[in-house]
This record gives structure tokens, C-alpha cells and sequence, in this order.
């Protein structure tokens, strides 16, 4: 609703596009999770495989109201709108085949990470289709609408098909998955069609529910109330040939010369190289604190790129670490990458106040990249 017309005045339609947004958003933050090394770990997979579902939902509804409420009133005062009514209808059936794909990949995807392809094929092929409705419905459907409809009846059929039918809990989610990112006069026009009592719940108390949820998906500082760093990338450049780097780096009974925390590590299972799969723990110290990790390799492209997970037993914490070994010109440049994949609040705070050298780490992983390109610099002549 705009000052100057009122509630008698064209329909404010701008929700639509802000609800739209939403929309797009989440499908590309969902893209990126699911394309991006490390792929979500199980904590985070079963969340952003139950938020999928959840926009499902929210989309069928809201198709759903546009289909049943909205399109037929325009219809009815606007013959003509017809074709394109025609066409938005036709848009919804083609849409709803692929929605259903997208359900059925993410609760497969919920119960196995193994079907994390098929939810990227299915999200694919939904936004194929939605995203050119969506931009369609926002530059010619809404204008239609806004000289069909009052504001007063807009925002009617909002409230009595969007609104009215959701729950507190439903309420709360919708609108702050809505809100997420929104600033100046969009998230006015969303905040302002919730009651002050209710509104100031959903803005103050609501939000931690929300932002909860939102980095058990995302793993995203944006929504992080984790001391931990959740990640970080350091790099060295060496005279050290990929090979003599990798001949050290893969042996991880060797870590202690080179790193300043992991001061010893063994193979497991019978292991006595690395292969994908092959296990082995490593044995860290900190000040005062020593503990042990262990680990799975799950990258091993020889001589290029080796990763490992770590696995934190009880406490609950999983870290990926990786090696990108690049030949540059007269040499290697060493890349070293980790990221937190799972760590719960109580053991976060632990870690925060027992190691205080964890709340930054970058200079004392540098030197491991430094002593590791050292070692393998004097390691005998260059190959590969």
C-alpha cells in the first residue's frame, strides 16, 4: 500500500516479488551447498534436505492460492487477462511434476549422501522451469493485477489464503524465511502486515529459531552463534616438486615434523598408505590440552589433492581438511583448506576457553606450510 492511493488504490504487488526472491534465493544457496567441496556433512545434509521440503510445501501453497483465489477473481473482473491466466495455469501444472521430483530426491538425499547428485539433477530441472514462471508472473501477470484489484482486496486474499490458514510456528517460518536479507522499504512491506504483538515475537524472539535452523543448512558465518572459525585457506609456494611434497604429505606418521598441533599419527584397520577410505588417527597438543582425532581419507588424487575428514567421537565435531598441491613456475603452490562440518554449541565453548591458539589460526598453519615445503625441498632431487 502506497500513502498517496490507499487501500481503494491498484494493488500494491511488490509481496509477490519479495516472496519470489525468497525463492530464488534459497534455491541458490541450496545449488551451492550441494556443489561445493565439502559437500554437506550428515548434520547439515538431513537439514537442508528437510528445508528443500519444506519449500515444496511453501511453493504448492502458494501456487495453490494463486491457482484457486487470486487468478479466478482477476478472471472474473478481466477477460482481458484471460490468455495469460491461461498460461500461468499452464505454467503451474508443467512446475508441479518437477516439485515432486525434488521432494522424492531430497528424502532420499535425507536418508543417503550418496543421492546428493540426483537432488543437484532435480533442483536443476525445477528452476529450468520455475524461475522463467516467476519472472514471467512479476513483469506481466502483476501489473495485470494491480489494475484489476483494489489494494484492500489484494491484501484480503493474502491474508485469508496465505495468512489466516498458518499456524504460529508456520506463521514465524514463513515469514522470516521472507524477511532473511531484506532491507529499506521490502522489508518494511512485509513487516508491516503483521500485527505489532505478534510482529515484535517473530523480530526478537522467533529470529533464533530461525537463524538455528538456517546455519544447520548453510554452515554460513551469516548465521553462525559459534565462536569457532568455521573454516579458512592458507597457501605457500615452494621450489619442492608436487611429488616430493606429496611423498611427505601422504605419509601421516610424518605429520609431527611439519605440523605445530598434530604431533604424531598411525594408520588404523590395518592401513599402511594412503588410499581412499584408509583411516588413521592423529595425536594433537595445544598448551596444556592433547587429544586425539581420528581421521578418513576421502580425497587421493595423486600428486594433486588429498583430504581427510576428521571424526570427533562423543564430542560430536567433524573437520575436512584438504592439500591442493598446483605447479607453478619453478616449483609447487601449496594450498591448505579446512572446514568446520559439524560442531555443537557446548563443545565450542570448550574448545573457545581450553585453546586459545584455535582463535586464530592462520599464522601457525602458515608455518606448517612453510616447514612442510622445507622438509620436502631437502628431501633429494625434484620428479614430476
Amino acid at each position: 500500500m502506497t500513502a498517496d492511493t490507499g487501500l481503494a488504490g491498484p494493488a500494491d504487488t511488490r509481496v509477490m516479488r519479495i516472496v519470489h526472491s525468497a525463492l530464488r534465493r534459497d534455491f541458490g544457496r541450496a545449488r551451492h551447498a550441494l556443489t561445493e567441496w565439502p559437500y554437506p556433512f550428515d548434520e547439515q545434509r538431513r537439514a537442508l534436505a528437510a528445508h528443500l521440503l519444506w519449500m515444496m510445501d511453501f511453493l504448492h501453497h502458494h501456487h495453490e492460492s494463486e491457482g484457486e483465489h487470486l487468478y479466478p477473481l482477476v478472471r472474473e473482473r478481466n477477460s482481458g487477462a484471460w490468455a495469460l491466466l491461461d498460461t500461468m495455469n499452464t505454467d503451474h501444472r508443467s512446475i508441479a511434476p518437477a516439485m515432486d521430483d525434488l521432494a522424492a530426491a531430497a528424502r532420499t538425499y535425507r536418508d543417503s549422501a550418496e543421492h546428493r547428485p540426483r537432488v543437484v539433477d532435480a533442483l536443476d530441472a525445477l528452476t529450468g522451469v520455475l524461475l522463467p514462471h516467476l519472472a514471467r508472473e512479476e513483469a506481466e501477470m502483476m501489473p495485470i493485477v494491480s489494475q484489476t484489484l483494489t489494494d484492500a482486496e489484494w491484501r484480503h486474499w493474502d491474508l485469508e489464503y496465505n495468512v489466516k490458514p498458518l499456524g504460529p510456528i508456520d506463521l514465524s517460518d514463513q515469514g522470516l524465511f521472507i524477511l532473511d536479507g531484506l532491507r529499506g522499504q521490502d522489508r518494511t512491506a512485509i513487516t508491516e502486515l503483521v500485527p505489532a504483538v505478534p510482529r515484535w515475537i517473530i523480530l526478537h524472539l522467533m529470529i533464533h529459531r530461525y537463524r538455528h535452523g538456517a546455519f544447520q543448512r548453510w554452515r554460513t558465518s551469516e548465521f553462525s552463534s559459534l565462536k569457532t572459525t568455521l573454516g579458512g585457506r592458507q597457501e605457500y609456494t615452494t621450489s619442492a616438486s608436487p611429488q616430493q611434497i606429496w611423498d611427505i604429505l601422504t605419509d601421516v606418521t610424518r605429520v609431527g615434523e611439519w605440523s605445530h598441533e598434530c604431533r604424531s599419527a598411525r594408520w588404523l584397520d590395518g592401513a599402511t598408505a594412503a588410499s581412499p577410505g584408509a583411516r588413521f588417527v592423529g595425536y594433537s597438543k595445544s598448551g596444556v590440552m592433547r587429544w586425539s582425532r581420528a581421521c578418513t581419507i576421502t580425497v587421493l588424487d595423486a600428486p594433486r589433492e588429498l583430504g581427510w575428514v576428521t571424526h570427533g567421537g562423543v564430542c560430536g565435531d567433524n573437520t575436512e581438511w584438504r592439500y591442493t598441491l598446483e605447479p607453478s613456475e619453478g616449483g609447487t603452490r601449496i594450498v591448505q583448506t579446512y572446514q568446520v562440518l559439524s560442531m555443537p554449541m557446548w563443545f565450542d565453548r570448550v574448545v573457545w576457553v581450553a585453546t586459545p591458539a584455535h582463535h586464530d589460526r592462520r599464522s601457525a598453519l602458515h608455518s606448517d606450510l612453510a616447514r612442510l615445503a622445507g622438509i620436502a625441498e631437502r628431501s633429494g632431487p625434484r620428479e614430476g
